[in-house]
């Protein structure tokens, strides 16, 4: 009597986790942990596969292998982009953070940001201090996909820079300097990234000269924001950063104040429940500010709203008695006498 041929059971297992006597995945532990992490995101918002790939840029058949653990080849830089448009959709909506005035130094710097990412080069925008260069990069990392901003320290290392550079990019942090700069190359290189070095002119030399070659191989856009003094640190022709000078496409001239309309537009936003404000109270905010968009929204507008919401409406000889009183600030040099 034969014995009947037995059939296996097909063995089924985890995404990305090829079953026991089948060949390795190109995923890593690490990888798997986004895979559900991104299902988990798309089912808990009701939202498809297509719409993350037109979100993300990654075509659909593409998304579908990397998401069914199907992709032969590693599938961290696609996951790493499709984390971080839903980073960018789980933080805020569309519009930006309530009060946020898209003005000339929003439009400005959005220029610069958005070219130097399309054409993979260095920008560099410079300002005063005050004008509301973090606040702006701030908004646009929450807006825009792929956008990674690195708030410098003083002093910053390449170690910490890239170290930064990858937990941004739910990226395994590997030891060693070298380790951590290929493997920033590799996740980085073919996409969309934009990197954005806030207070650059803090950084070290080496962590600047890391960042130019990291712009160089990953080919990703790279853009330095500071003070004048990075002008100063780069501009000179032959001088140490002449290589990332050379690589430069967009560099605006330094922002050293908001425009008056920025000015007006932030006051009745801040203080929209004083009503109407009179051309006189403005016009005062204005002279006080001196263009600094931080001692306006910052000092004189919760100033006003702590002291001057009970002595409404709003007149300038109010604002010039807070401002005296409260913020001990001398009269605008066009106004003393």
């Amino acid at each position: 009597m034969s014995t009947p041929a037995r059939v296996e059971e097909p063995q089924v297992g985890l995404p990305g986790v090829s079953p026991a006597g089948t060949a390795a995945t190109a995923y890593t532990p690490q990888d798997h942990e986004k895979v559900e992490t991104i299902l988990k995101w798309l089912d808990d918002h009701k939202k498809s596969r297509s719409w993350l790939s037109k979100k993300s840029s990654i075509p659909s058949g593409t998304l579908s292998q990397v998401l069914g653990a199907k992709y032969i080849s590693s599938p961290t830089r696609q996951l790493n982009q499709m984390l971080s448009v839903l980073q960018v959709e789980g933080e805020r909506l569309k519009d930006g953070t309530p009060g946020y005035i898209k003005g000339s130094v929003h439009k400005l710097m959005g220029v610069v940001l958005d070219r130097t990412r399309k054409h993979q080069n260095f920008g560099v925008i410079t300002g005063y201090v005050g004008v509301g260069k973090s606040r702006c990069l701030k908004e646009y990392r929450e807006l825009t996909p792929m956008t990674l901003l690195v708030e410098v320290s003083p002093n910053m290392t390449p170690g910490v820079l890239m170290t930064e550079l990858l937990e941004q990019l739910n990226n395994a942090v590997p030891p060693g300097l070298d380790r951590k700069f290929r493997e920033l190359v590799r996740v980085l290189k073919g996409t969309n990234y934009l990197i954005v070095a806030d207070e650059a002119e803090k950084m070290s030399s080496s962590a600047l000269e890391h960042l130019r070659r990291l712009r160089d191989m990953a080919q990703v856009g790279v853009v330095l924001v500071g003070t004048e003094k990075l002008t100063n640190l780069i501009k000179p022709q032959h001088g140490q950063f002449d290589q990332v000078r050379s690589r430069v496409g967009m560099w605006p001239e330094t922002i050293q104040r908001i425009s008056r309309d920025d000015a007006d537009d932030m006051a009745r936003i801040g203080l929209a429940e004083a009503g109407e404000l009179p051309d006189d109270v403005l016009d005062t905010l204005w002279a006080y500010a001196e263009g600094s968009a931080r001692v306006l929204n910052e000092n004189l507008i919760p100033a006003i709203k702590d002291y001057g919401m009970g002595s409404l409406p709003l007149s300038g000889a109010l604002i010039e008695k807070i401002a005296a009183k409260v913020l001990f600030m001398a009269k605008p040099r066009a106004e003393a006498k």
